[in-house]
């Protein structure tokens, strides 16, 4: 009897206790791991009475080798005993393996039968980022993350999601094991629809242009869409489509990002394009900008601003130079250059058009038939006035010299 109980007293003195033990509270995709065959994977850690076996030693070296990415491991829990070893408790990105692994000495950096993993790679988007469609979204759809790189990746919400959506691609990344392309893509129809795709799950457009949603108080780009040719153009191989009237324009009023409205309404909103010549003949590949305001502070702009053009001697002479006149005509009517009812223009504004237009310096012909150069100095116009279709009109003074 005495020799049994001295016997039962001894196995119970080989057994290693726990002095530590916690949940991980670090970034979750920083303790993602990967076993490297040395040590198996026990249901407690392997020291402690009644360990049982979750994974032998040959069983982890086999995943550790193994070409899928469902079979890396997130580290969620640590313990450390009596004796200084280090357990990491762990799971397989499948669920299919969960216990606990030696890990080592330290409680802050993984060792043992486990190392840090890079489940994935940064990889090169493609040269052309936007126009792009999921060819079919049953087989290839949108995940959180690329599938099986991070553990419980799951498939987004595809519920507001059409088949005629384009898609945006901001990012790109292989998986590290499969080496397979993945990129991060944004539709552009619905932006909260927005995650990781396997790159051949895409397809895109030969010709497609881009429409930049600017907002008009910060000239900041705010949102974007992509137009592909073989829906919004006479043809998929169309040269250019016309932005300004039909379905393509009803989809830019339905683009224009949660927050902001059109910026001008003059014309059904067409007025709102930066250069409505070039969106009437977009080309293929363009990117055509689109003026838009805050909803929530949407402020109203004046409609046009045109100007006089006048000697600074005596502030009553007109200077004429029908080139002039008409480059100024058309960019007082361009949205960039408008501002608030009710405010007053200022020099850097009327500037700012005056050099768009080339009409900053110029030469005109006198009555005298003599050429001379006019040199902008100076302006005086009312304040804008207030409501709708509001029209303002700027005298431009310029000092005048005879050409020698």
């Amino acid at each position: 009897m005495a020799t049994a109980g001295f016997a039962t007293k001894a196995d119970a003195a080989s057994y290693a206790k726990v002095t530590s033990n916690s949940l991980l509270k670090t970034d979750a995709t920083t303790r993602n791991v990967a076993p490297n065959g040395t040590n198996a994977l026990y249901t407690k850690a392997g020291t402690l009475k009644g360990a049982k076996l979750v994974a032998t030693k040959t069983t982890m070296a086999n995943l550790a080798k193994s070409k899928s990415s469902k079979n890396y491991f997130r580290a969620y829990q640590v313990a450390k005993t009596n004796r200084g070893s280090v357990y990491y408790k762990i799971v397989s990105f499948d669920g299919k393996y969960r216990g606990w692994i030696y890990g080592g000495k330290s409680t802050t950096a993984f060792g043992g039968g486990i190392a840090s993993a890079n489940t994935t790679k940064t990889a090169t988007t493609p040269t052309t980022t936007t126009g792009y469609t999921i060819k079919n979204v049953k087989s290839n759809t949108i995940w959180n993350n690329p599938v099986y790189t991070q553990y419980k990746a799951s498939k987004i919400n595809m519920s507001a999601y059409k088949s005629t959506d384009t898609f945006t691609v901001s990012a790109a990344e292989t998986k590290t094991r499969e080496g397979s392309l993945y990129y991060k893509v944004t539709d552009d129809q619905t932006p909260s629809i927005t995650g990781w795709i396997y790159a051949k799950g895409l397809a895109q457009d030969t010709n497609s242009v881009t429409v930049n949603y600017v907002d008009i108080a910060t000239t900041k780009s705010v949102g974007t869409l992509n137009l592909p040719f073989s829906t919004y153009a006479s043809s998929a191989t169309a040269a250019s489509t016309n932005l300004t009237s039909g379905t393509a324009f009803t989809a830019i009023l339905k683009g224009i990002p949660t927050g902001y409205v059109a910026n001008d309404t003059d014309n059904n909103s067409s007025a709102s394009f930066a250069n409505l010549t070039d969106a009437a003949a977009a080309k293929s590949g363009s990117t055509v900008n689109f003026y838009v305001k805050s909803s929530s502070t949407a402020t109203d702009k004046t409609q046009s601003i045109s100007f006089n053009l006048r000697y600074a001697s005596d502030k009553q002479t007109p200077i004429t130079n029908a080139t002039i006149q008409a480059a100024l005509s058309t960019v007082g009517k361009e949205a960039q250059y408008q501002i608030a009812t009710g405010t007053s223009i200022t020099n850097t504004q009327v500037l700012n058009i005056l050099k768009a237009a080339n009409a900053d310096s110029f030469t005109f012909t006198g009555k005298d038939n003599n050429q001379y150069v006019a040199t902008y100095s100076s302006f005086d116009a009312d304040p804008a006035g207030t409501g709708a279709n509001v029209q303002l009109q700027v005298n431009a003074y310029y000092t005048v010299t005879a050409v020698k």
